[in-house]
This record gives structure tokens, sequence and C-alpha cells, in this order.
């Protein structure tokens, strides 16, 4: 049941009690042309949607030497977040740390799924630290984002700490 407040409730960490080692995936999302040009395309109310940029328009595209439209590293950043907001819940949006690059783009049609596999539980404070190495990456295999990630969980009620 929702909150009266309308805010919204975030389950709990699904990465406390996890083991160095373990890999966590994400849903894969295709990511089709409509989604990309719901991303990028601007209000759809506006006059003359979608903006035209690379990731809504072929000539742009090309002008910017890709073979044709590409998602937002923005949106697929999203796929990301909401997958590290599942493994770290709430703590995520107030302790979270990302650090990432895009070695490829997204294009039309891609299917992508996000990785991440914990390093090292290290004690910070009275808190225990997740390090993970992230990724995501197309169908393929091929990685559209890589890095770091990491996130102290405060302990939990009854857990001898």
């Amino acid at each position: 049941m929702a909150p009266a407040d309308n805010s919204r409730v975030f389950d709990e960490p699904s990465i406390a009690g996890a083991a160095v080692g373990q890999e966590f995936a994400s849903r894969p999302l295709v990511f089709s042309l409509a989604r990309i040009l719901a991303f990028s395309g601007g209000d759809l109310a506006e006059p003359g949607w979608p903006h035209r940029n690379l990731h809504t328009d072929i000539a742009k595209a090309r002008e910017a030497g890709l073979s044709g439209i590409i998602a937002s590293g923005t949106q697929t950043e999203g796929l990301l977040v909401e997958m590290l907001i599942g493994l770290f819940g709430e703590a995520w949006l107030h302790r979270g740390e990302l650090e990432i690059k895009f070695p490829r783009s997204v294009l039309v049609d891609d299917t992508v799924r996000c990785r991440a596999v914990l390093q090292a539980i290290e004690r910070q404070g009275d808190r225990d630290r997740y390090r993970l190495d992230v990724w995501c990456e197309t169908q393929a295999g091929d990685k559209v984002i890589v890095g770091t990630a990491a996130c102290a969980l405060d302990p939990r009620p009854g857990a001898g700490r």
C-alpha cells in the first residue's frame, strides 16, 4: 500500500549479505526508436517535435560521424542507476557513488542489460561500504558503459553490530 503522502517507498537493500564476487544483472531493455525519441525529442506537445539532434534525426547523427541515431548516454545510465537503487535501496540516493565511461553508443533496437560484480566490502565508520565493478552491455556483448559504483549501508537491526 502506498503511503498517504504519495512518497516513494524503497525496498530493503538486496545487496546486504552478498558475497564478494557475486554478480548482479538488471532486466534487459530494448532501446526502440520510440523509446529513444521519447527520451531525447523534447516536450511531446512542442511544435516541431522531436528536437533535431543526433538522438532523433538521422541527418544530424550522420553529421556527427555516426551511422545512425544513438540513444543518449544519460538514458542508458538511467538503466544502470535503476539497478543500483534496486541493490542499495534509498541509501543509493544519499550515499551512492558512480564513476563511468561510455566506450560505445547504444543503437536503435539494441537490447541493453546492466551488470555488477561485488569487488569489496569495506568498513566505513559504522557502515559497510560495498564497492562494485559495473557495466552495461548490448545483446552482442559490446560494453556501452563501464565503471565502478560504491555505497555505504547502515547496519541492519539485529545484525550484531
